[in-house]
């Protein structure tokens, strides 16, 4: 009977550890998954804002040409008025 008791608690025991290794094994796996997910998303983040970044200068090219070509164009309207009215 003793013996028998003895098993038990054994068996228990090691059921108890294996519980005990299988839930963190399960609780680092998903940690490991979300850090993964979580590297990837910055990765995306980093390109788009790299892509916006290179659209923005290109916008802010482009509006520089046009108040250039704005400014010889009003350059050029004033000429033609001083000349018109003299």
């Amino acid at each position: 009977m003793l013996g028998i008791s003895i098993t038990v608690w054994i068996m228990q025991i090691v059921a108890v550890l294996l519980a005990i290794s299988l839930g963190k094994s399960i609780v680092t796996y998903r940690i490991r998954k979300e850090e993964t997910r979580k590297k990837e998303l910055e990765l995306a983040l980093l390109e788009r804002r790299a892509r916006i970044l290179e659209e923005g200068k290109k916008i802010a090219v482009n509006l520089e040409d046009l108040l250039y070509k704005a400014q010889i164009q009003k350059e050029i309207d004033d000429i033609i008025r001083k000349s018109g009215t003299r």
